[in-house]
């Protein structure tokens, strides 16, 4: 799969074919781009979509040529100092705002909880001083890809 870019969230009015793509809900652009990829696809995966004024077209997906995080500026500097934090390793929301100059880590819980790419950016690795922390798509998955990770059975 390629790299991942993060880019300004500019998805008004583009057209998205929706299915499974690795054990995940996708949606695609005409042009190639992954810009989501969840778990599952669930009532928050179609929510999202419309609140960034995609539209929805049938047919199969296209092949993935791009893999776009599209959101604000603060999200995306949250989401690329996520992404240097290395398979199987943690970093805590608070160090994870100093990295990038915030001194709120509950800002920073905020922006990786609108994480467009599930284990692409890999927000399951940010974890609360006290513990694992919350995780959109539940404690008990977040576990799972931590262990997956340091067992060097992750991709």
């Amino acid at each position: 799969m390629p790299s991942v870019r993060v880019m300004p969230a500019t998805l008004a009015g583009r057209q998205v074919r929706v299915g499974s793509l690795g054990g995940f809900a996708v949606a695609v652009t005409a042009a190639g781009e992954l810009i989501l990829r969840m778990p599952t696809r669930s009532a928050e995966f179609r929510r999202r979509l419309r609140s960034w004024g995609c539209v929805v077209v049938p047919g199969r997906l296209p092949k993935v040529r791009a893999v776009r995080a599209h959101g604000t500026r603060f999200q995306l500097k949250v989401w690329q100092a996520c992404r240097r934090i290395h398979p199987g390793e943690t970093a805590t929301y608070g160090e994870l705002a100093r990295s990038v100059g915030c001194r709120s880590a509950q800002a920073v819980g905020t922006a990786l909880g609108a994480n467009p790419l599930a284990v692409l950016i890999p927000c399951h690795r940010v974890v609360s001083a006290s513990g694992a922390g919350g995780f959109a798509w539940g404690p008990a998955r977040k576990r799972r890809w931590l262990q997956a990770e340091r067992d060097g059975l992750a991709d």
